[in-house]
């Protein structure tokens, strides 16, 4: 099985409730080109966090293709708790201490549960050759870390752009970065 997951298009920061963020314009633009990356990578089914940034990231591509979106609750973000001006200090903090986390929001260790457990739902009960899953940096970035057992951490978490595109073939369990 091949799977490439999408790391969301640029945000528009300005909206600071985190489930309706949208995409800047810029952030649009890329996602229409990413449609036309995926044209010929034969996509079987579509599988998206269900905040807009995610859907607006993926819904060119689901169009083009003609497939529809999969919205899975558990592919969502992590809840923070509230707005945190220094996003990377804070996430800093988050990487050095899987269980740190402020009030109302989640540790990265139980981020990491609720997106491995996801993957693993959706990979099991899928008898397709090739999906897309669409999703955000922190919660891939740590699906990523368990599916190379560590190998994958903050610094690479750090190196994500607006969008990426990674690709795991499951046999070879290779991990492959394409930008």
């Amino acid at each position: 099985m091949r799977i490439y997951f999408v790391r969301h298009s640029l945000r528009d920061n300005s909206v600071k409730e985190d489930a309706i963020a949208p995409l800047t314009r810029e952030g649009l633009k890329k996602a229409e080109e990413l449609a036309f990356y995926f044209e010929d990578k034969n996509i079987e089914q579509i599988y998206a966090s269900p905040y807009r940034r995610v859907m607006d990231t993926v819904l060119p591509t689901a169009q083009r293709l003609k497939l529809s979106i999969n919205k899975d609750e558990g592919l969502r973000e992590r809840k923070i708790g509230r707005w945190v001006e220094d996003f990377y200090e804070f996430a800093e903090k988050q990487w050095q201490d899987f269980d740190y986390k402020l009030e109302n929001g989640e540790s990265l260790n139980e981020v990491q549960n609720r997106i491995v457990q996801t993957y693993h739902q959706i990979i099991e009960n899928n008898e397709a050759e090739t999906l897309l899953i669409c999703g955000h940096g922190t919660a891939l970035s740590l699906l990523f870390n368990h599916l190379t057992n560590g190998r994958f951490g903050h610094k690479d978490f750090l190196q994500m752009k607006m969008p990426s595109i990674y690709l795991f073939e499951t046999k070879s369990q290779a991990l492959t970065r394409i930008q």
